[in-house]
């Protein structure tokens, strides 16, 4: 009877303490001790209440190890290639050099130069004739308007000019020096420069007077199809010298 009364007793006890104590407090008080059993056993004290222990940081994972680097299995050897025969090549001749190709319609320009000095020869020769021989050839040498010592004139005008130039001079030798001709002409050849020093000797027997010396002629012609005719013509006289003579009257030209 006694251990049934007091077993109540003490559990309210307990009750009263653990309402009126904080619970740190309660943490604090000594440990729990287990009232003696009935049957008169020893009492057993509670085990000691551990502190909380604090949770260690999570360490990551470790890293699998790293792959072995591979190493590259070696290249196999290049099969030797048989050699191939060494060709000789011969080295390239010097190429002889090539006269240069005159320009086009050079051929012409040059043959058309060649008739113009032949042409200015020609007309030398023919006011070396006589006086009907030389103005009938005014017509052939001449176009129909020429530019004559400066001035335009018509074919009937110069004929009239060359009529007087023969009565003052019947008597007249030309003689072109060879080396002292030339001639130019455009690149198509419809047009040719001529330049000519001659000199001369003119008389009349009438007047019983003479003229020599040298004179240069410039004559510009064009070329009718392949005849040339004079379009312009200029003369200066370079060199003169007059005299008379013991001509006996009447033995002219005229």
């Amino acid at each position: 009877m006694l251990t049934r009364r007091l077993l109540p007793s003490t559990l309210s006890i307990l009750a009263l303490l653990s309402a009126g104590v904080p619970s740190g407090q309660a943490q604090e008080a000594r440990p729990w001790v287990d009232p003696p059993p009935v049957n008169g056993a020893p009492r057993q004290s509670a085990p000691a209440a551990r502190p909380a222990e604090t949770p260690k940081p999570l360490e990551p994972p470790p890293l699998p190890p790293a792959p072995r680097a591979q190493q590259k299995a070696p290249a196999p050897e290049a099969a030797p290639q048989p050699s191939k025969p060494t060709v000789s090549v011969p080295e390239p001749r010097t190429k002889a050099a090539e006269p240069e190709q005159p320009p086009a319609g050079s051929g012409r320009r040059l043959s058309r130069a060649d008739t113009a000095r032949d042409f200015v020869i020609d007309y030398l020769a023919t006011w070396s004739a006589r006086n009907d021989v030389a103005l009938d050839a005014t017509a052939e040498l001449y176009a129909p308007r020429v530019l004559y010592h400066g001035r335009t004139v018509s074919l009937e005008r110069l004929y009239k000019e060359k009529q007087r130039f023969t009565r003052r001079w019947p008597e007249r030798e030309y003689r072109p020096r060879a080396d002292a001709i030339g001639a130019e002409c455009n690149p198509d050849g419809t047009i040719c420069t001529i330049h000519a020093v001659f000199d001369y000797t003119a008389a009349n027997p009438k007047r019983r007077r003479v003229s020599e010396g040298s004179g240069a002629l410039r004559l510009i012609v064009e070329f009718i199809g392949e005849k040339p005719v004079i379009v312009a013509e200029h003369s200066t006289v370079l060199r003169q010298t007059r005299k008379r003579t013991l001509a006996l009257e009447g033995n002219t030209n005229e």
